[in-house]
């Protein structure tokens, strides 16, 4: 990694075509060096989870020779390492909450996951898992689980038989949350007030059932679906009766899609990932991060279902293909969770999809693999450090507000400034681009004295928006050949003495960096 004591515009050329560039955009971005009054919660350092649907957990746990999928564990080990951070999984969805426990089933489920997806019907094919299924937790050393129970059957008796199976062999030290259910905003019975009333009566037939929950703040409420809160939020679900039962409650928890139905074009592309989407979806959530930060302090407030589009409109869609420029997005929305004071993320694995990060295994649809959509989490990782000490904000006001194609963030350690996240979200592709690659040029103000040099990172992909290869984040890449392990594949990382009150960097076009103050 070489090392440069240069002025600030000779920066600009080291990191991109240059600051007199005919396609270079300026952005001043003032920034504080001590944490300012509006940064987040302090962050936790198991921000970056993983979520999987229920068949496809099994998979993602065991390799094709029945033996602990080391695959898997590396990728977890490369984000969360990074942090210290405990790997957080979320086993769950619609499939489970429509399914049922068979304590006489051989195979872990009658559905797996390399054949068939998820089973979704209300009746008739419906998921069942057998106590094989609870073997796979047994593979991921060092894990907490968020274990999701069948909620939307109002006979309670495969719930009660699922979850007690499952604390058995997980064990409740090892159960960081107990959800109940999945997206109840859409079960047939739903009201706010039905809702309240059926979750303290599961509840309460839970803890009478397995004893060792009793008195533990363990439970998970809500998990309601879309990108918006919707019919299920904080305030009225608490007063209507949950306060009764928040000292048992670890979070809420709400899913988050960024686009329901795909996007059929490369202008429908570059409106999914543009930042000012993002935000307006998050905002939609603040009233109820601020109620339990007010109300309920002790609750954290989660999205446990996370993905960049559910659905899809089948022809040319390139949201499905699982792309980098998703993988921007995915790093621009978890960044803006991080500042609105958003506890965690968990991303939504289905292994015969392209909602994943990884395949773990061969199936119908191809053999093991990462995606580019992966490449977001170690990013993440390492802009929120390893201190335990780390408050987030936004860089407000960089570039047109209305346009949203760039965005920035600040990583305050202990009141101090450490990192800053700077994201060009204009796309630009190799093959469906005309000209040369963009840049803009992002002039950082008031770094002076903040640190002595700054090492900047790089998360691109050659060939830019579509690309679902040649993949890196700081010269380094995950594959199946490696096993999911990292290896250094280029050097494109940069040590920059600080010697002027100002800074400029160019970020290209469909590119992040991230610059770590020493």
């Amino acid at each position: 990694m070489p090392s440069f004591s240069i002025t600030r515009l000779a920066l600009a050329f080291l990191l991109g075509t240059g600051p007199f560039s005919s396609e270079a955009l300026t952005h001043t971005v003032p920034i504080q060096a001590t944490v300012p009054s509006n940064a987040s919660k302090t962050v936790d350092l198991s921000f970056t989870g993983f979520a999987f649907e229920q068949s496809s957990f099994y998979n993602y746990s065991f390799d094709e020779q029945g033996k602990p999928n080391k695959f898997s564990q590396n990728l977890v080990d490369a984000v969360l390492s990074r942090t210290g951070g405990t790997p957080l999984l979320r086993v769950g969805g619609t499939s489970g909450d429509h399914g049922r426990y068979d304590a006489s089933q051989k195979n872990a489920t009658n559905y797996p996951a390399t054949k068939y997806g998820p089973q979704t019907k209300i009746s008739g094919n419906r998921l069942a898992i057998g106590p094989s299924f609870f073997k796979a937790f047994k593979n991921w050393p060092g894990a907490k689980f968020e274990l999701m129970v069948p909620f939307y059957n109002t006979a309670y008796s495969h719930s009660v038989e699922w979850a007690r199976a499952g604390v058995d062999k997980i064990g409740v030290d090892n159960l960081y949350a107990l959800e109940l259910g999945n997206e109840p905003t859409f079960y047939p019975w739903f009201s706010v007030k039905e809702y309240v009333k059926r979750y303290g009566n599961l509840q309460a037939r839970l803890i009478a059932a397995i004893p060792s929950l009793a008195g533990k703040r363990i439970f998970q409420a809500f998990d309601t679906a879309s990108y918006a809160a919707g019919d299920l939020t904080t305030k009225p679900a608490f007063q209507d009766g949950l306060n009764a039962n928040a000292s048992s409650i670890k979070q809420v928890a709400y899913h988050y899609y960024q686009n329901q139905h795909g996007v059929a074009d490369f202008t429908g592309l570059q409106n999914y990932i543009r930042h000012t989407a993002t935000k307006s979806n998050l905002t939609n959530f603040l009233p109820d991060i601020r109620y339990l930060k007010d109300n309920h302090s002790a609750i954290g407030f989660a999205f446990t279902e996370t993905g960049y589009t559910v659905g899809g409109s089948g022809g040319s869609d390139y949201i499905k293909t699982n792309n980098f420029a998703s993988a921007l997005w995915s790093l621009d929305f978890q960044l803006c969770a991080l500042s609105m004071g958003v506890s965690r993320v968990n991303w939504q694995q289905i292994l015969r999809s392209d909602l994943q990060m990884w395949r773990p295994v061969t199936s119908s649809l191809g053999g093991p693999r990462v995606t580019p959509h992966f490449y977001s989490q170690p990013f993440v990782a390492d802009f929120i450090g390893k201190s335990g000490k780390t408050k987030v904000v936004e860089l407000d006001n960089i570039g047109n507000p209305q346009n949203g194609l760039v965005s920035g963030y600040a990583a305050y350690d202990d009141g101090k400034l450490a990192r800053i996240a700077l994201l060009n979200l204009e796309l630009w592709d190799s093959q469906r681009s005309s000209g040369g690659r963009p840049n803009a040029t992002f002039s950082l103000l008031g770094i002076m004295g903040t640190g002595s040099n700054i090492t900047v990172h790089h998360l691109t992909a050659d060939n830019g928006a579509l690309a679902q290869n040649n993949v890196t984040y700081s010269g380094l890449e995950w594959t199946w050949a490696s096993r999911g392990k990292e290896k250094k594949v280029k050097d494109d990382s940069k040590i920059l003495e600080m010697n002027s009150t100002d800074v400029e960097i160019n970020v290209n076009a469909t590119q992040a960096v991230l610059l770590e103050i020493r």
